[in-house]
């Protein structure tokens, strides 16, 4: 995590708790708002601008690029695009009943492992929505709601899932990528192992699940942790049927691939 520089300002009037998780939101691979290079480990500063619509835009800078500040400006013109971070693997889901329920094993209750592109949006930005002195919510999280994307319990009770982009597989040499787009945004991951591009092809599309406060990487090294993220709502699910008829070698075989929990 970070060593943040914040304004007294900005902890005022978003709060402790929302100054605390930016620590989080931002990733060593996000772009400086200033020069432009690699926010790397070391100190940041946040500087807060502020729409017109309530929407507070964060953005990082290194410590020695710009101070903290609050600027009753909009940050579109002063951000640059936002770089991302995505890793592909897979979940286990529990259909037909909220996962906290997963012990009944009740009539159509079913655990499937779906293929899961695990996606940090933005690594060197975060929005928040203002709703009163000291309190916030991820205004992030809630585009990406609005989009039709859901925690676990409630997308698993929503079968068939209406669709909140599309997606695809790309073979490049002797490797296979995972894409999506969902809301005018792409994100990739190579397909590892070589199984996982496999029950995408069976299973018909990818889930694509969105993390403001998460490595994906470190997320998904570890299965357990990412089932309990899915389960916590840490992560958000969204459904990207595969587009075309695109098919992979060996996915007959492939179709047996399995998560494995440690």
């Amino acid at each position: 995590m970070f060593v943040l520089n914040v304004a007294g300002m900005i902890s005022a009037r978003l709060g402790e708790p929302a100054v605390a998780a930016l620590a989080r939101r931002f990733g060593p691979g996000g772009r400086c708002g200033a020069c432009g290079s690699a926010l790397g480990s070391g100190p940041l500063s946040v500087r807060a601008y502020r729409s017109d619509v309530g929407i507070v835009t964060l953005v990082a800078y290194h410590a020695e690029c710009a101070t903290s500040g609050w600027l009753d400006v909009a940050a579109e013109d002063l951000c640059r695009p936002a770089t991302w971070a995505a890793v592909a693997t897979c979940a286990l889901l529990w259909m037909g009943a909220p996962r906290r329920l997963r012990w009944l094993r009740g009539p159509g209750t079913q655990e499937l492992s779906m293929p899961l592109l695990l996606v940090h949006p933005s690594l060197e930005t975060a929005r928040v929505r203002y709703v009163g002195p000291g309190e916030v919510v991820n205004a992030d999280l809630e585009d990406y709601c609005r989009l039709g994307f859901a925690e676990s319990s409630v997308l698993a009770r929503a079968y068939p899932w209406r669709p909140v982009g599309k997606a695809w597989m790309r073979a490049s040499g002797t490797g296979i990528s995972l894409m999506v787009m969902a809301g005018g945004q792409r994100w990739s991951a190579p397909a590892r192992p070589r199984a996982l591009a496999g029950l995408v092809t069976v299973r018909g599309g990818i889930l694509i699940g969105i993390t403001c406060d998460c490595d994906p990487q470190r997320l998904s090294s570890r299965s357990r942790c990412l089932n309990e993220a899915i389960a916590g709502g840490e992560v958000v699910l969204g459904w990207a049927p595969l587009s075309g008829t695109a098919r992979v070698p060996g996915s007959r075989r492939d179709a047996a691939f399995r998560c494995r929990t440690r």
